[in-house]
C-alpha cells in the first residue's frame, strides 16, 4: 500500500475502509493505480481543507511551519498519521529547497541528523527532490518516555551527477510521551533516522 505524493500536495490523501469510521485504526494510506493516477474521489477523505491562500501565497505552497511551537500540538499529529505529514513536510522542505526548514524537522533542534545546518545544506548542495512515495506507517513504540514510529519512503529526485537519484528507506520519528514536563515541540514527532543522499 502506497501513496504517490506530487510535491504540490501539502497533506496526505487518506482512505478509510468502507462502512468504518475514521479512526487511526482503520485510516490507511490510499492505493494508487500503476499509472500514478489521483486517488478515486469517491473513496477518497482529504487529511484537511486547504489553508486559504494569505497575501503573495498560494494554496499549493509548502505547509507553514508551526507558528507557535509551545502551543499543544492537535491530537491528529502525534498520531501515526501525523508521522506521516511531517515526513511529507520534510520532503516539501528538500524539495523546495528549504533546508534550513528541513533540518529542524530532525530531533534535538537538528543535532539528530549528526550534521550542523551548514553541513545539512552541504549535503543537499546539487540534489534535486521532485516527489515522494510514503507508505502506512508502522506501529507506534514506546521506550524510555518516548514513542517511536517508522514510515517507509522513497524521495525520487536528480543526483548531483545529473543522474536519477533514489532514496529509500524508512524515515523513523520520535516524540516526547506526553509526560509532565516535557514541552510542546517535544510532544511532535521529529525525525531520529533517515537516509541521506550520496556524496558523489
Amino acid at each position: 500500500m502506497r501513496l504517490v505524493l506530487p510535491l504540490s500536495a501539502a497533506l496526505l490523501t487518506l482512505a478509510c475502509n468502507a462502512g468504518d469510521p475514521p479512526t487511526d485504526g482503520n485510516i490507511v494510506v490510499a492505493d494508487m493505480p500503476e499509472g500514478g493516477g489521483a486517488a478515486s474521489a469517491t473513496n477518497a477523505i482529504p487529511a484537511a481543507p486547504p489553508a486559504p491562500a494569505g497575501p503573495g501565497l498560494a494554496n499549493d505552497g509548502p505547509p507553514p511551519p508551526h507558528l507557535d511551537p509551545e502551543a499543544p500540538p492537535p491530537a491528529a499529529e502525534t498520531s501515526a498519521l501525523g508521522a506521516a505529514r511531517r515526513v511529507q513536510e520534510y520532503c516539501d522542505a528538500l524539495a523546495t529547497q528549504r533546508y534550513g526548514d528541513a533540518w529542524r524537522l530532525w530531533a534535538d533542534g537538528g543535532r539528530a541528523s549528526g550534521l550542523s545546518e551548514a553541513q545539512f545544506r552541504d549535503r543537499y548542495r546539487g540534489v534535486r527532490i521532485t516527489d515522494c512515495v510514503i507508505g502506512t506507517p508502522g506501529e507506534m513504540q514506546g521506550a524510555a518516555g518516548s514513542i517511536y514510529i517508522e514510515v517507509p519512503n522513497r524521495f525520487r529526485g536528480t543526483a548531483r551527477n545529473g543522474g536519477p537519484l533514489s532514496i529509500d528507506g524508512p524515515v523513523v520519528l520520535r516524540r516526547v510521551n506526553d509526560v509532565d514536563g516535557s514541552t510542546a515541540e517535544q510532544r511532535r514527532w521529529h525525525i531520529a533516522r533517515a537516509e541521506f543522499p550520496s556524496e558523489r
